[in-house]
Parts: C-alpha cells; structure tokens; sequence
C-alpha cells in the first residue's frame, strides 16, 4: 500500500453524537474550567475511557438492579474509580 494512503487512513475522524440537555451542560461546565473545547474534552474523556482496561464498555444487564433516569438498565455514569480520577461530575 503506497505510504500516503497509509498516513491519509491514521487522520482524525470526526463523528456526530446526540446529548441530553444535563451532559452537554456539564461537558460545556468542565471544558470552561480547563479551558479547552468541548470538543477537546470529549476526545480526551473518549480516549481516556478506552485507555482504561478495567473498565466495561459494554451496558449493564437490565436485570443488575440500576435503572437510570429513562428507565434503562444503561449507565450514563462512569464507574466511581474513573470519577474520582478524572473529576467527573455527576449529570
């Protein structure tokens, strides 16, 4: 494979995400404070999740007993060790 192919294929990627109200609130609190974009901030919080190998990507069974707000079993809230480590507020 010819190297620009190779180089043009590692670029950024942009994607697009629907929010509630409540997170894009507080991402939009947090990156003030740090002084960065909201854009920035959520690469950073992405790639410092999926950096982590203790931590599940993959949604609580609806029968674990949590029921977030829409009446999920789906966690919008990271596990407590990420909190404390990352400062993460509560939405």
């Amino acid at each position: 494979m010819n190297e620009r192919i190779r180089v043009l294929q590692r670029q950024p990627k942009r994607i697009s995400i629907t929010l509630s109200y409540h997170v894009h609130e507080a991402l939009l609190t947090r990156s003030e404070e740090e002084g960065r974009s909201v854009s920035n901030l959520c690469a950073f919080l992405l790639e410092d999740a999926l950096r982590d190998p203790q931590r599940s990507l993959t949604p609580q069974p609806s029968g674990s007993g949590h029921v977030n707000s829409n009446g999920s079993g789906h966690s919008l809230q990271p596990p407590a060790h990420a909190a404390a480590r990352l400062n993460t507020r509560a939405f």
